[in-house]
């Protein structure tokens, strides 16, 4: 049996993999340094600008040094690519504490849990009360939330790294393969455009409609990112504004949209291409029997039929697109609903868009590839079935790969599904909500996650975020590559 071990250079490895995560270490400490100039709107502030300012310096200053040689860097592998991507993610998790520690006087752990869950734009949190927190704080939890909507990798391609082959490799590794433009820089360009108008408009809407300033940014961020961070413990239902809630919804379709979709709407200035498009018209018919099912259970259990169709649309468009948003109390939904609402979970937005989950495309792919096997069993020996979904043309391994990772997928669920009901006595429908929520990088939360959840279960849901955000691949390959490779290399 072959060894792959012995066809891998450790030191190549390390080399690569320091000089990529110094680059994007830069890029994080640049984005520390932003929350700092809000004391020019609120300058009682000021006294928390060392909490940004120091940790955004030093990391600047350590990925400069991590990535002095990154000139001498002439080619990447995947593996390299995936170790780095995978890497990036804990460790900008880990720089992002000192404001949480130090301002908000929260556990290490608890922390790190947040920064996770933002820099991964799940939405799941350990903090209550938030309208004591500084505006800086709260800033800082939404702006991560945004900048990791479309990845760490993603910002550092558009500011940091120069074209050619490493960058397309840590873009593939960080689970995107939409390309609009034929160069890659290019495309990351767009990309960074098309998602700060969106962003502005969404700022637009909600303050028209009655929103603070700060309230508009911070909401449109997270909501177009996908994150559902809020500024309020009651999240978006603590405004009480159907407008609200409407222009929320827009935006969480749009996180959840292609921006592949995106570019070719702002492109022919037509809606076209967007209800053209094979996940968008997927998205819809899931979202349709969910709401329906979702609202007759609630009208069951007392709401009104308005309520309760203005709950199920918003929760589900909510879940589908991996939010995290609420406007209600979810603890109190039916069983059925709470069930609906993390399949939706599961099933994700569209791929080459900030949501997570399983992603449409690959539940679309699995629903015809199913049609193709017993059109193979029907049709002639011989006759070419078209394997094409949408735009999409998908060859026998493309499928396999679809099927590969959503075993993967759904095995990861399982068992965080079963450990959630060891540990805190939950019940089924409960603990599949939360680790679907915490797997798909929602946000959602039936009340399991909070500071007194037992410690082991915070680590098992911030390694569930980390899985779910990078597409479990390139953790795997990460895990494997330190605990299986490294120390071999070491003793070579």
């Amino acid at each position: 049996m072959l060894d792959f071990r012995k066809h891998i250079n450790v030191s190549d490895d390390f080399f690569v993999v320091r000089n990529l995560t110094g680059s994007i270490l830069e890029g994080v400490g640049v984005a520390y340094l932003v929350p700092a100039l809000l004391v020019w709107v609120y300058p009682e502030e000021i006294k928390y600008v060392p909490y940004f300012a120091l940790p955004g310096m030093a990391s600047i200053l350590f990925g400069a040094w991590l990535s002095r040689h990154s000139s001498k860097i002439e080619d990447v592998n995947l593996r390299q690519a995936m170790v780095a991507a995978a890497f990036t993610w804990l460790l900008a998790s880990l720089v992002s504490v000192v404001p949480f520690v130090k301002i908000a006087h929260m556990p290490l752990l608890d922390s790190y849990f947040e920064c996770m869950s933002a820099w991964t734009g799940t939405g799941l949190t350990m903090m209550s009360n938030l309208q004591s927190y500084p505006k800086m704080l709260l800033f800082w939890r939404a702006w991560m939330q945004w900048l990791g909507g479309i990845g760490i990798v993603l910002v550092a391609l558009t500011v940091l790294i120069r074209p050619g082959v490493a960058a397309a490799r840590l873009y593939r590794a960080e689970a995107r393969s939409e390309r609009i433009l034929p160069n890659l820089v290019n495309t990351a360009k767009v990309i960074f455009e098309i998602y700060l108008v969106l962003t502005l408009v969404g700022v637009y809407l909600y303050y028209i409609n009655g929103m603070g300033l700060f309230d508009a940014l911070t909401h449109s961020m997270t909501g177009l990112g996908t994150g559902g961070m809020s500024t309020h413990d009651e999240s978006i239902g603590f405004f009480h504004s159907p407008a609200i809630n409407a222009v929320t919804i827009f935006l969480m379709i749009m996180g959840a949209v292609n921006f592949t979709v995106h570019y070719r709407v702002f492109k022919d200035r037509s809606l076209k291409p967007f209800f053209a498009d094979i996940q968008v018209r997927y998205m819809f018919f899931f979202l349709i029997p969910a709401v329906s099912l979702i609202a007759y259970g609630l009208v069951q259990v007392g709401d009104s039929l308005a309520q309760a169709l203005q709950d199920a649309v918003f929760h589900a468009v909510s879940a589908i697109s991996c939010t995290g948003f609420q406007i209600s109390d979810l603890s109190k939904y039916p069983e059925v609903g709470k069930f609906l609402l993390a399949v939706l979970m599961v099933i994700g937005g569209g791929a080459g868009s900030t949501a997570g989950g399983i992603k449409l495309i690959r539940i679309t792919l699995m629903y015809e590839s199913l049609k193709w096997t017993i059109e193979s069993a029907i049709l002639p020996k011989g006759a070419v079935i078209k394997r094409k979904v949408g735009n999409y043309v998908f060859s026998e391994e493309d499928i396999q790969e679809v099927m590969s990772f959503t075993m993967t997928y759904v095995a990861f669920l399982l068992a965080g599904v079963l450990y959630t009901m060891l540990r805190v006595h939950a019940n089924l429908a409960d603990a599949l909500f939360e680790v679907a929520s915490a797997q798909g990088n929602v946000g959602l939360s039936v009340g399991i996650t909070s500071p007194a959840m037992p410690a082991d279960l915070k680590f098992v849901y911030i390694l569930l975020m980390w899985i779910g955000r990078l597409e479990i691949f390139s953790t795997l390959v990460f895990i494997i590559s330190v605990f299986f490779l490294l120390p071999r290399g070491l003793r070579r």
